[in-house]
């Protein structure tokens, strides 16, 4: 009675393996976490396995359609009113072709964070945030603004700028339209950043935990980060507790707040499926006590009923936490359900980031980009 499993790591997520003791207490089934790393560590570890040897996995609503070789359709599986707390445009996204591929762990938006002790209130625009960056630079001790510098964080980072500047990376026949203002737009405010030193020089070797690391240490005035890292920089050793505040992504070009989001799930292989102690530990993981937990830590919750209570329960400060994160989701944009998806992150954040480095014209990054994209959309269509 054992089951196998590999999970996604990171400080916003491993609060909740510290609970499956109990579930082993409570069920007599042992869980081996098996594999554990960060996302892009997660995915080519799965990927480069002839034959995947564990029950259950972490995954994401924009990976999921490149693991369909081992994940399990659970319809049949579940009964009825097992998802029917579930929101249902996150069941929606965990479904590819129609069957459900996975469960939804949290929603997955960032919001801006920024030192109210160096910034007097939240840009409205992405000209009026480069300006306070700049007025808030003083490095080494501090920089204006923080994202991440590569791989898939560089990728959503530039995605959701295109679109507020009003390109289009992925339009219904997934031909890219960024070759214009509104990618260069993007484009351009990456590298100001970049050439400016508004961000570390370190910052292209830098995912996700390092930015969050940064701007937790005092390092930064600004950074976009996720709902899961919230608890850490309120925690009473953290440097910025109480000195910071959030708000929405500024508006781009076209007038819009916009921000590249989807789901963490967990998902059983076929391996898993024909176990039902894993069946157990994914109802379990995705139960409304472990939402409850991760919510009291700052992700945002896919269950109407945890929803419900965080919100009831949130004084009024925390409260305007989650309104802001509820406007913010309907402002989501969501990256298209295909198999050779996680190639697009993979080869255009190292185009996205030689552009922001300046080792590429902007024109020449955008004119590149798109012929990247057709070639693998045609790859995925056998063109």
């Amino acid at each position: 009675m054992t089951v196998r499993a590999a999970f996604i790591s990171g400080p916003m997520y491993d609060a909740l393996y510290q609970r499956l003791a109990a579930f082993s207490a409570s069920t007599g089934i042992d869980v081996e976490i098996a594999y554990q790393g960060d996302h892009p560590a997660l995915n080519e570890h799965l990927a480069s396995l002839p034959s995947v040897p564990y029950d259950l996995v972490s995954t994401h609503t924009k990976y999921a359609p490149s693991q369909l070789s081992f994940l399990a359709p659970l319809d049949g599986m579940l009964a009825a009113d097992e998802v029917a707390d579930f929101a249902p445009r996150l069941l929606d996204l965990a479904r590819i072709d129609g069957a459900l591929y996975a469960l939804p762990r949290n929603v997955d938006v960032r919001l801006l964070h920024y030192r109210t002790d160096l910034i007097d209130h939240a840009p409205a625009t992405w000209d009026e945030l480069v300006a306070s960056a700049r007025n808030a630079n003083n490095p080494p001790g501090v920089y204006g603004f923080l994202f991440p510098g590569m791989e898939s964080g560089l990728f959503g980072t530039f995605y959701e700028l295109a679109e507020m500047g009003g390109a289009e990376l992925f339009p219904p026949d997934l031909v890219p339209q960024i070759q214009n203002e509104g990618g260069r737009w993007a484009l351009n405010l990456l590298r100001v950043c970049y050439a400016e030193g508004l961000v570390p020089p370190a910052i292209t070797g830098w995912h996700y935990d390092k930015v969050h690391d940064c701007f937790r240490a005092g390092g930064a005035a600004m950074v976009g980060d996720w709902p899961g890292y919230y608890a850490d920089y309120c925690a009473a050793d953290s440097p910025v507790a109480g000195r910071f505040a959030l708000a929405r992504y500024p508006v781009g070009p076209i007038g819009k707040s916009l921000v590249y989001g989807g789901s963490h799930t967990f998902a059983l292989t076929q391996r898993g499926a024909a176990n039902p102690e894993a069946t157990e530990l994914l109802r379990f993981l995705t139960a409304p006590e472990q939402q409850l937990d991760e919510a009291r830590r700052g992700s945002v919750p896919v269950r109407a009923s945890v929803m419900q209570a965080i919100q009831a329960e949130a004084p009024a400060e925390e409260l305007a936490r989650w309104q802001t994160l509820e406007a913010a989701i309907e402002g989501v944009v969501i990256p298209p359900k295909f198999a050779r998806y996680p190639e697009v992150e993979e080869v255009l954040w190292r185009t996205v980031q030689a552009a922001m480095t300046g080792d590429i014209a902007i024109d020449a990054a955008l004119a590149q980009m798109t012929e990247q994209i057709r070639e693998i959309v045609a790859g995925e269509h056998g063109g």
